[in-house]
């Protein structure tokens, strides 16, 4: 594992948490439930990926769904 890709790792683990991190405050528990399952799959679909800038588009991708994700949820309570 190169310098690049420690790098991207630590950015993609702490994207994770964010995510599950914000799941919390649904107050609805299957909309949680499903919505943590969705994460699961989606970072788990692309924990393989080794192309150092296809995993850059996915963190960015990440990025906005979690900005999307966030102002829903807030809409929510």
């Amino acid at each position: 594992m190169d310098f690049r890709q420690f790098i991207q790792r630590g950015k993609a683990i702490s994207m994770y948490r964010k995510f599950m991190r914000l799941t919390k405050r649904i107050t609805d528990k299957q909309t949680r439930l499903e919505t943590r399952q969705w994460i699961r799959e989606d970072f788990h679909r692309h924990a393989r990926q080794e192309d150092p800038a296809r995993i850059d588009v996915l963190l960015a991708q990440a990025n906005r769904h979690y900005k999307e994700l966030e102002s829903g949820v807030f809409s929510m309570l």
